[in-house]
């Protein structure tokens, strides 16, 4: 009978300890999700902010058949003969 007294405290103590730990760990995983929920937001909008801006600036250039190329340094070779 005693071991059963102890099995049952060792129970009813595991289950209080789950229920306060669950009690401070849903809300930090909840408050996480949301961060990064909206991280995640937030990278979109600038996502399509960028495409918005690049597609209006390549109209308003003018030109979209150009591409620009950056200078090429070329140097001079002088071939000696003989």
């Amino acid at each position: 009978m005693k071991s059963f007294a102890k099995l049952t405290v060792a129970g009813i103590t595991g289950v209080v300890l789950l229920k306060m730990f669950a009690t401070v760990l849903f809300p930090v995983l909840g408050m996480l999700l949301g961060l990064i929920a909206m991280t995640a937001k937030l990278a979109l909008i600038a996502a399509v902010i960028f495409f918005v801006y690049s597609m209006l600036r390549k109209r308003t250039d003018g030109n979209d058949n150009e591409v620009e190329v950056g200078e090429i340094e070329v140097e001079e070779v002088e071939v000696e003969e003989g």
